[in-house]
């Protein structure tokens, strides 16, 4: 008999373990937890990625302007493209070392709607100032040729194309001048982010005494922004040309074929900060239909191309229009902002959204 109610005790301690251990992993991960996820899982990987990237340009560069080889200039346009989709994966984070001085729009001036990058690469060619080649002084030029765009503009040019000929001696200049500062530029944006004291640092340890981050829900907020800016830029300046007419832009590194590789990084780094957020962990067991709507809608986005047709390597079978994948993808933005945040406790409102 003695035995029996021990076994029953035992039992019943068992039960209760279980029953707290199934209630701690129901429960929604802190606003702290997510920011450090979205950080270490997301953020400081994709900001190394661009870095290890963007390190070779400078000697692919190099490479072409010396030899002028077939094989110089696939390698060059390899490595470009290298750094253009790791970009994709980080351009929505419009915060931080990435605002901080402009380096976004130096890094990659895009969209630019009326122009602006080529007349200005057109005078910088014209003028022929020797000067550019020195240390910092393509850094006090326009943020238009300070970048990959400009870069773009000499790889892609075919009537004077980069290589040892005197014809492209200062075309040559030039390149090399934006193949540095882009190392540059990425690199402060990596140092500003994982330095000791750096902005991981500043959203890791939010307090009083924090001149951006008075709380974890602020440090929360501000990653969640960056999802739902990233959403945005995907729907209104990639896809949504596609649909209207009236809106002129041209995609992403078109010159370079690079249109379908950008939007495929886009989503896919999208995907993974969604993931790493767990927003979804505060949605009550009713609200099952948003994971299944949110799944599904992440599957269209990944099936398509971002240029109307079909994605290799994916779930669905056919090919979204880029009507679903511009509603889609507005549909996603509206829920994180309206729903999932909102369950989350985090406010973010139309106005922080002004800006970016």
């Amino acid at each position: 008999m003695m035995v029996h109610r021990v076994l029953l005790v035992g039992f019943s301690i068992l039960a209760l373990i279980s029953q707290a251990a199934g209630v701690r992993a129901n429960e929604p991960v802190s606003h702290a937890e997510m920011v450090k996820a979205a950080i270490e899982q997301h953020i400081i990987p994709h900001i190394d990625a661009l870095k290890a990237a963007a390190d070779p340009l400078p000697g692919a560069v190099e490479n072409v302007c010396k030899s002028g080889s077939a094989e110089s200039r696939q390698q060059l346009s390899q490595q470009f493209a290298k750094v253009v989709e790791a970009y994709a994966g980080i351009d929505f984070l419009r915060f931080g070392p990435m605002q901080e001085k402009g380096r976004r729009e130096q890094i990659s001036f895009w969209p630019d709607p009326r122009g602006f990058l080529g007349r200005q690469m057109r005078l910088i060619l014209t003028a022929q100032d020797e000067a550019i080649a020195q240390p910092g002084a393509l850094a006090k030029q326009s943020a238009a040729v300070q970048g990959l765009g400009a870069l773009e503009y000499l790889i892609q040019d075919k009537d004077v194309p980069l290589g040892p000929d005197e014809a492209a001696r200062y075309r040559c200049v030039v390149a090399k001048a934006i193949a540095g500062n882009i190392v540059r530029l990425v690199g402060e944006v990596s140092t500003g982010w994982e330095k000791p004291g750096g902005w991981a640092d500043k959203m890791l340890h939010p307090g009083p005494e924090n001149d951006t981050y008075k709380n974890e829900s602020e440090a929360a907020v501000e990653v969640v922004k960056a999802l739902i800016v990233g959403l945005s830029l995907t729907a209104d300046l990639q896809i949504k040309p596609q649909i209207d007419p009236k809106i002129r832009l041209k995609p992403p590194y078109d010159k370079s074929g690079l249109q379908k590789p950008f939007y495929a990084a886009s989503i896919a780094s999208l995907h993974q900060l969604y993931n790493a957020l767990q927003l979804e962990s505060y949605l009550p067991p009713e609200r099952r239909w948003m994971k299944d709507w949110v799944a599904g809608t992440w599957r269209a986005l990944e099936a398509s191309d971002g240029a109307g047709g079909h994605s290799s390597h994916v779930e669905r079978d056919d090919s979204p229009t880029p009507r679903e994948v511009f509603d889609r993808a507005n549909g996603l933005r509206n829920m994180v902002s309206n729903r999932l945040s909102v369950a989350a406790k985090l406010t973010v409102g139309f106005n922080e959204l002004d800006g970016d």
